[in-house]
């Protein structure tokens, strides 16, 4: 069903878990997820059209205008939507922008391409996995910075704090043997002027565990986008859990086809064109067939 004000507030509102959505590595993810997920569907469009353009605002706003206008012909256009049918459908685009000024009425002067029944793009499933796999990838490198100390030293005066200082900086750099000052030691009453606490960095090493959290992520957006994955390595699987992973990834796949033939249909019987889609077909079968030449 469509409805101004629920895509509105659907596509203002952000997350509220904490400030990781607007860093570089969520950024990084949402690029590279979105990139992902334009590569499920190809389209055949007129030559004279921008292939990229089409795609990135059919994916991006979930649906694009085509319009016939008397300069540039039958071509592809972001647009707003306006006025309500008896089922709750848009019944007009309106183009406005500096080279094109458009209105006309659906169907009849225009059509409309929709990804999703809901008239929504894939910016929700791309920032609720990215966010993820950000916030994945931070405690990856907290794991890794945290793997390399080994102890907890304390000095009892600022000489031996600087000493210590010098000492970790060789250990880090990479040295195998360090020489230090005897009167470190006090011979006095022999307490040591250095205070040591071992750390294990294997009792909280979870980098093994964050890895496969990320690819778990991975794995359940490649199956949201139509991408069958699958969530750890193993020798053999048993057809039911087959069945399961191409189940899941046909999905919401499935939808975006039906919405888009749909869509497609209307607009080459208005325009004569020639528009064409092709799903992407990865077939599972062929996916751990390669995995299992790397076991």
């Amino acid at each position: 069903m469509f409805e101004f004000e629920a895509i509105n507030l659907y596509n203002g509102s952000r997350s509220t878990t904490g400030t990781v959505e607007g860093d570089l590595t969520t950024r990084y993810f949402m690029r590279s997820l979105y990139q992902r997920c334009l590569s499920v569907i190809e389209f055949t469009v007129p030559k004279e059209w921008s292939k990229n353009y089409f795609k990135n605002v059919l994916f991006g706003s979930g649906f694009i205008g085509i319009v016939n206008t008397a300069k540039y012909g039958i071509i592809p256009q972001i647009c707003g939507l306006h006025g309500q049918g008896i089922f709750l459908q848009p019944t007009k685009i309106l183009v406005h922008q500096p080279l094109v000024q458009f209105e006309g009425v659906i169907g009849k002067d225009c059509e409309l391409i929709r990804l999703t029944p809901d008239y929504l793009g894939v910016w929700d499933i791309i920032e609720h996995y990215a966010i993820q796999l950000s916030t994945a990838y931070t405690s990856l490198k907290m794991s890794l910075v945290n793997s390399r100390l080994a102890y907890i030293l304390a000095g009892k005066d600022k000489s031996a704090v600087e000493t210590l200082k010098l000492i970790a900086e060789k250990i880090s750099a990479g040295e195998t043997t360090i020489i230090i000052d005897k009167m470190l030691k006090n011979d006095i009453n022999g307490e040591t002027g250095i205070f040591e606490s071992a750390y294990n960095p294997k009792d909280s090493y979870i980098t093994t565990e964050l890895l496969a959290d990320i690819n778990t992520i991975l794995a359940n957006f490649d199956r949201e986008i139509g991408i069958p994955s699958l969530d750890e390595k193993r020798e053999r699987y048993i057809e039911s859990e087959v069945q399961t992973m191409n189940a899941d990834s046909c999905a919401r796949l499935s939808t975006w086809k039906e919405c888009l033939t749909e869509s497609i249909d209307k607009v080459n019987a208005l325009f004569d064109l020639g528009i064409t889609l092709n799903i992407y077909h990865y077939t599972l079968l062929n996916f751990l067939y390669v995995i299992f030449l790397f076991l």
